[in-house]
């Protein structure tokens, strides 16, 4: 490790780049993530916007699937 101190957009540049390989992290929430942050539109709303829309999305399939049977 070098003492070099990274700033905070170094930081979380690096975080992003290796969101995808933390175990036992869902994928889909993930790449929204990703997007919003390459789109550099990674706010408290969209972030918010986004996981419900995540959420509303999931609901719809688990009542697709219920009525499967």
């Amino acid at each position: 490790m070098t003492d070099e101190t990274k700033s905070g957009r170094v930081v979380v540049d690096e975080f992003f780049v290796g969101i995808r390989d933390v175990e036992g992290v869902d994928s889909k929430i993930v790449e929204k993530l990703i997007s919003l942050h390459s789109e550099k539109r990674l706010t408290d709303t969209n972030i918010r916007n986004a996981m419900e829309q995540l959420l509303q999305e999931e609901l719809g399939n688990i009542g697709e699937r219920d009525g499967e049977d």
